[in-house]
């Protein structure tokens, strides 16, 4: 047995209760209570840790994100603290010999061009200053938009459809398909690095999309299997749940005759969702809107299916008892989710589906009802405040943003509300992203942004815990400290639940535990 006394054990109950100790047995929690009663039951050989006042929350799930996205972006030359086009590329630039020397394009990723003084997008051109010799590839900080250069784009075939070297949404998964795709023995490499990272921030649960949107059935098999072999052989340290990109109905009858569905599992890897990316972004004015940008009348974004072609993946998943989770950003496309989901759920009532929409950011008072009453969750990322609240109301207009990043509302009508990142388009340091949901502001800034729509700290902890397993439908053994769940844990260095907020950007992560292993320490 292990027992963890002198700290403060945050149950995650409906309580509010709190525990001094707690003892865990063959991976699961034994006991919590005051640290003398614990340390009662201590037995020779058993492993006691003075927590020296160090806070122990349930394990951190991010319940929404990109992993392998996330650790080949690793070696790409990082943009996001380029404040202009000029900078951008003279970061690039100095990325070049690395390149040539490899034979592998040059890539970059993480830019924000709304943050430069001249917002401006880079183009093919300005990619062909650096070199027409090699591909050169770049995604804007949203991965909704990527520029190439001429060799990049002449190997995509698209050089008609974006002739400046801008591409957008499925465009630039036909790229993809161009380049070569890493074999088993690197997804798992790919797959180790990203959870160590992830283990450092106290995450012991990813919910991740990993699947390429257009490439073939093989490859995405690879994928799973690489994961699904990970864990077989105990390798794999943090808990996953696949968010199973398959656009097409090709790509969805091809998994599910190939036996996977949700919830199967074997350990820490588990077949999710079918996942479904139903519009663009906010900041590259690709998310669907209903009445057009307010900053572009005419341009209403982009919807990646039609309603028909929508109905037909959510129709055939849902039959098959698949859950659902699909990105939608702009209001239209919420729209188009709920028309969906309500039209599937009235033909075919199941209880319990669990179905959701993934980011959930611009919605009609409207839309949040329609969500409450048909058990629709929330996948939300309140670190995307850092950005977004710098255009939105110049992008929408004051009327639809004091409804949209509607977290309160949400709270309210008793939507489940999964915290995550997106990762990596924001990084997956959860406690700082807790501080977005329950401030609504930057640190140091002298106003909140709308303090209307935060959450308190106890729903965002749920957000970023209970309700992850609630979204994974493991919440009746993960997400909470109490006597017989399982002993997935994170261990902060200050008790943040009754620090300022700002603490929430101070604290570390100590330990992680999963399965009641320790899998990180930190040195």
């Amino acid at each position: 047995m292990d027992i963890y006394f002198n700290g403060i054990i945050y149950l995650n109950d409906s309580s509010g209760a709190r525990a001094e100790a707690m003892a865990v047995k063959d991976g699961r929690i034994a006991a919590v209570g005051h640290s003398k009663e614990i340390l009662r039951m201590a037995s020779r050989g058993d492993r006691i840790m003075d927590l020296e006042g160090d806070l122990i929350l349930p394990g951190f799930v991010d319940t929404h994100m990109h992993f392998l996205e996330y650790a080949a972006e690793k070696s790409f030359a990082d943009l996001s603290s380029s404040s202009s086009l000029e900078e951008l590329l003279s970061i690039l630039k100095a990325g070049l010999d690395d390149a040539v020397r490899s034979g592998m394009p040059l890539r970059g990723t993480g830019f924000d061009h709304n943050t430069w003084a001249s917002p401006v997008l880079p183009t093919r051109g300005d990619l062909d200053g650096i070199s027409r010799e090699i591909p050169i590839i770049i995604n804007r900080s949203c991965h909704h938009i990527t520029v190439v250069n001429t060799p990049a784009l002449k190997a995509s075939g698209l050089e008609d459809q974006c002739p400046d070297g801008i591409l957008r949404e499925n465009q630039q998964y036909i790229l993809e398909e161009t380049l070569p795709a890493p074999s088993k023995d690197q997804i798992k490499a790919l797959v180790l690095d990203a959870a160590r990272d992830a283990a450092s921030r106290g995450i012991t649960q990813v919910q991740t999309d990993d699947l390429p949107v257009i490439s073939s059935e093989l490859y995405g098999r690879t994928i799973l299997e690489a994961y699904a072999e990970l864990d077989r052989e105990g390798q794999l340290p943090i808990r996953v749940y696949q968010q199973c990109n398959l656009p097409s109905m090709e790509r969805l009858n091809a998994f599910l005759t190939a036996g996977y569905m949700t919830g199967q599992s074997t350990g820490h890897f588990t077949i999710g969702p079918l996942k479904l990316i139903g519009d663009g972004a906010l900041g590259a004015r690709s998310a669907a809107m209903r009445d057009g940008y307010r900053d572009q009348p005419d341009n209403r974004g982009i919807l990646n299916f039609t309603d028909d072609e929508l109905l037909e993946l959510v129709s055939a998943a849902h039959h098959a008892g698949m859950q659902v989770a699909v990105h939608g950003i702009g209001d239209r496309c919420i729209e188009q989710i709920l028309d969906t989901y309500e039209a599937v759920l009235r033909e075919y009532p199941r209880p319990n589906h669990r179905h959701g929409i993934v980011h959930c950011q611009i919605t009609r008072p409207d839309d949040i009802r329609r969500m409450a009453d048909m058990g629709i969750m929330a996948y939300i990322q309140p670190v995307f405040l850092r950005a977004d609240q710098h255009i939105t109301e110049e992008r929408i207009g004051p009327e639809l943003t004091v409804t949209s990043y509607a977290w309160r509302a949400m709270a309210d009508l008793g939507i489940h509300l999964g915290g995550g990142s997106d990762c990596p388009v924001e990084p997956f340091d959860v406690l700082p992203n807790m501080y977005y949901a329950v401030t609504c502001r930057e640190p140091g800034a002298d106003r909140p942004w709308y303090p209307q729509k935060a959450l308190t700290l106890d729903e965002t902890i749920r957000a970023f815990t209970s309700e992850g397993a609630y979204a994974s439908f493991t919440e009746d053994r993960l997400g909470k400290l109490l006597p017989g769940f399982t002993a997935d844990f994170t261990v902060v260095d200050r008790d943040v639940t009754v620090l300022p907020p700002e603490s929430l950007c101070e604290a570390q992560t100590v330990m992680t535990f999963v399965d009641g292993k320790m899998i990180y320490e930190a040195r």
